[in-house]
């Protein structure tokens, strides 16, 4: 584990994720037309998505998650441009840096993403496919200088395994997290059941369990069957708010007030998460507010 990560661990008793870059950046003015959808915009908008990074930090979080889930070589290669993924992943990482650089706190996460949509199991590749794109795509940000992986929206047990393993690769930190049927009791979005996804899992060795881009009621039930005992790993979650669209990725839920989140993350907290976040819909106000209570609550 890199010592920053490790150090971070060890300094707090509850991690501070960012929340949502894609509905940031169409709340900002810059579109996400699927399937690139964010893939480009440390080209298009750099000082937007700098922006962005910087007003997560000054809303109290520890770690900014690079804007590197659509600039996989695998998703470059459809479209054509199968060169910009190097460029892309660079960029995408040095705004992230350069941000934390700016106010002098914040770790940097690589996002390793599904290959395919992160709301179509059905669509995931084979696994040769599966491990040299993520493979790929893991070295990319390693050599662009990321702290620690982040394995995340994983929608089937064989994609979270082969992408971990992948990750892992790099000797850098990885947290693994999985994306849950938004209508079921905690289980993935494939219909597999959480419970054997985790025992897949957590036999290599990485550094946190998380669930995430569910809505927040899923993912606490999903918390509530991670007890294990003798894992001192932590576990953890970040709730969308909103819904999936296919035009641009995601509806934000515009109706419930950002101060709410505290209350959602109290119960998290109850529930031992120690790594907390926010995905699509959420804003920095969003996590502003999980930061006051993980201040406040003992």
């Amino acid at each position: 584990m890199s010592k920053r990560f490790a150090q971070l661990l060890d300094e707090r008793e509850v991690i501070l994720l960012d929340g949502a870059t894609g509905t940031e950046l169409q709340r900002r003015g810059v579109p996400t037309p699927l399937p690139l959808w964010t893939g480009d915009a440390a080209r298009r908008a750099p000082e937007v998505l700098k922006q962005i990074h910087l007003d997560y930090l000054a809303a109290g979080v520890d770690v900014v998650t690079a804007n590197t889930f659509r600039t996989t070589p695998y998703t470059m290669r459809k479209l054509g441009n199968a060169d910009d993924a190097v460029e892309l992943t660079q960029r995408s990482v040095a705004l992230a840096r350069e941000a934390c650089n700016e106010v002098a706190h914040g770790l940097v996460a690589g996002s390793l993403a599904p290959l395919e949509d992160c709301f179509h199991p059905e669509l995931v590749p084979a696994h040769d496919v599966l491990a040299a794109e993520h493979a790929a795509h893991a070295r990319n940000l390693r050599d662009a200088g990321v702290d620690l992986l982040l394995v995340e929206t994983m929608n089937t047990t064989r994609e979270a395994h082969a992408a971990a393993e992948a990750a892992l690769q790099t000797g850098l930190p990885v947290l693994v997290s999985l994306i849950l049927d938004p209508q079921g009791e905690g289980d993935l979005l494939s219909g597999e059941d959480l419970d054997v996804v985790w025992a897949h899992i957590r036999p290599l060795p990485v550094a946190g369990f998380l669930v995430n881009c569910s809505p927040h009621r899923i993912l606490t039930k999903a918390l509530g069957r991670m007890q294990w005992r003798g894992d001192a790993r932590p576990i953890g979650a970040y709730a969308n708010f909103g819904s999936e669209n296919v035009t641009d990725g995601w509806t934000p839920d515009t109706t419930t007030p950002a101060a709410d989140y505290g209350r959602v993350v109290a119960t998290w907290r109850e529930l031992g998460a120690r790594i907390i976040g926010g995905c699509c819909g959420t804003s920095p106000e969003h996590l502003r507010a999980a930061r006051e209570v993980i201040t406040t609550t003992p």
